[in-house]
């Protein structure tokens, strides 16, 4: 009894960090980057929802690894404050929307814009390409969001997160931002 109950216990722990296992492949959030850094080339990825005082969409992209056989990679931003997931805030990629880094490394980028509140309104899968750019917050941080990513394959599904990378897995959302500098950075 006590090894099937720290079996049990062992795949919920599994399950909830940002790595996951479904029989038939695994996968693993290495990173989740925005578009924008706070404050200089090397400080943390934020999302604005306005720069410069205009609505500006955030181009976000997910790093991760997936063995396997893979149907699918369902990814959904998830507001810290309210783990509820919504619709609008979800995009499912397959074949050619997966970008391989080589290897088992994969990245998705969407493009998340702006609405009336702490998560963007819309995603886009696969958008043209942005760099980085340096910001000022301009009002205080409004919140913050995790990219929770659901592996489908033949045996099942599981979801692995980007909350338990600490810092850099959860994206600050600022309502204003000011645009320092555009750097040559990809996202």
């Amino acid at each position: 009894m006590k090894k099937l109950l720290l079996a049990l216990a062992g795949a919920g722990l599994l399950a909830s960090c940002n790595t996951v296992s479904t029989g038939g492949g695994s996968a693993t959030v290495e990173q989740i980057r925005t578009e924008y850094r706070l404050g200089s080339p090397s400080g943390p990825f934020v999302a604005c929802d306005q720069v410069n005082g205009v609505d500006a969409a955030t181009q976000v992209k997910v790093y991760f690894t997936a063995s396997g056989t893979v149907d699918s990679v369902d990814i959904a931003l998830i507001g810290n404050t309210d783990n509820r997931y919504d619709g609008n805030y979800t995009a499912r990629a397959t074949g050619a929307q997966l970008a391989s880094l080589g290897g088992n490394r994969f990245t998705v980028a969407f493009d998340a814009n702006p609405g009336t509140g702490l998560l963007p309104q819309a995603i886009v899968v696969n958008p043209v390409a942005r760099t980085v750019k340096v910001v000022n917050a301009t009002t205080q941080k409004a919140g913050s969001f995790r990219a929770d990513l659901t592996l489908n394959t033949p045996n099942g599904s599981g979801t692995a997160t980007s909350q338990f990378l600490g810092d850099a897995g959860n994206i600050g959302v600022y309502q204003g931002c000011s645009l320092v500098t555009t750097t040559n950075e990809n996202i």
